[in-house]
């Protein structure tokens, strides 16, 4: 399979490893009141530790004792439970009635190191797992980064490939197709896959037939609107599909873009320069946004990762903030408190999200995230 590839974001973690705690966090077994995050727009949100903990590991259990090694795609199931994409640990975790499982056994995962083997669930391996996304029929879609596949789990639990194999960029028949790096896998409502190859800088799709072609971007990174392969990308990361349109998460860039249903790829919001801004469209400012998900009211979640936030975009493109750990800088080198009181200097609490990289919505409404440096899962409800 070549060399690991190791994301640059996993890298960038130092840039949040002292983030500042304005969350009051609880594990949601334990009966005590947590403190609600305000927001003036969508409203206002409690925020929960679901499972794991501070600490990274492997470790199955209760959802409390369990550990987790920077997860990063996340996935929920009508019923509620909770599918993890682990990628330190590359294996596949399933949260359920409080309980941790892996999939993939920890004996077959590797012990870390990850490899290449389809068949059934128990035996199979996986090398990065990034992203997950399921269809109505229940059929799990994984984003294999570091093996440069798009993998199936059927719901009888058979592991097979469905496109790529080797590193590179090749469109055509899916088994002899290459990906350069495939992070983000979305599934539309016919059955079409879209992918996010971020070392590529496109997004492939990959038909219900099993042809995969390149519906955005090309292979130089850019920042530029257009048809088609006329735009430009750098380094999408996560991908989404509501009513038709095609959502990215640009992280390179900075910004949201979508690709409309006649191929024109348009920036949603944000823009190359980085920052923290709520506000309208290109005006707004994001700092290496990857996960995304949308709610049945076409309401946007992205996980804004240097930002340690989580951030909501309107089909109209005003972006505000539901939950951050971190804002703008104070003289003083203070956190300005976005939420709650403003901690001491250097201080860290469990409820700091750092670097979050997977969202998904359950059944309820409730937002789940990976909260990738924090090692652990949280759940974001809307108070009622």
């Amino acid at each position: 399979m070549g060399k690991r590839i190791l994301p640059s974001y996993r890298l960038l973690l130092f840039l949040s490893a002292f983030s500042l705690a304005v969350f009051s966090v609880v594990f949601s077994s334990i009966p005590v009141t947590a403190v609600p995050v305000i927001d003036d727009g969508p409203g206002s949100y409690t925020v929960s530790i679901i499972a794991g903990q501070s600490d990274k590991g492997l470790k199955d259990g209760s959802s409390r004792a369990a550990l987790f090694n920077w997860p990063t795609g996340i996935a929920t199931y009508k019923d509620g439970a909770i599918l993890v994409a682990d990628y330190g640990n590359n294996t596949l975790r399933e949260i359920k009635k409080g309980r941790v499982v892996t999939m993939n056994s920890i004996a077959s995962s590797g012990a870390g190191n990850g490899g290449y083997k389809d068949g059934p669930i128990k035996d199979a391996l996986f090398r990065g797992p990034n992203n997950i996304a399921i269809d109505k029929a229940g059929n799990i879609f994984i984003a294999d980064a570091d093996n440069f596949r798009i993998r199936k789990i059927t719901p009888d639990g058979i592991v097979s490939t469905i496109a790529g194999g080797k590193p590179g960029y090749k469109n055509g028949p899916a088994r002899k197709a290459r990906f350069g790096y495939p992070t983000g896998v979305a599934v539309g409502e016919d059955g079409t896959l879209y992918v996010a190859d971020r070392r590529t800088h496109t997004i492939r799709k990959i038909s219900p037939r099993g042809i995969v072609s390149t519906i955005a971007g090309n292979t130089n990174p850019g920042y530029a609107d257009g048809r088609g392969v006329m735009s430009h990308f750098k380094e999408p990361i996560g991908v989404a599909v509501y009513d038709g349109v095609v959502y990215v998460t640009d992280s390179g860039n900075n910004a949201v873009r979508k690709i409309m249903p006649d191929g024109r790829v348009l920036t949603l919001a944000g823009s190359p320069e980085h920052g923290f801004r709520d506000g309208s469209r290109t005006n707004a400012r994001f700092s290496w946004p990857t996960g995304i998900t949308i709610d049945s009211r076409g309401n946007i979640f992205v996980c804004d990762s240097r930002n340690n936030s989580i951030r909501r975009i309107t089909q109209g493109g005003y972006v505000s903030t539901i939950g951050a750990s971190k804002g703008p800088q104070t003289p003083a080198g203070l956190q300005r408190p976005v939420i709650g009181k403003r901690p001491a200097a250097g201080s860290k609490g469990t409820g700091a999200l750092s670097f979050p990289t997977g969202i998904a919505l359950g059944p309820s409404g409730d937002i789940y995230v990976a909260d990738s440096g924090n090692n652990n899962i949280k759940k974001i409800s809307r108070d009622r």
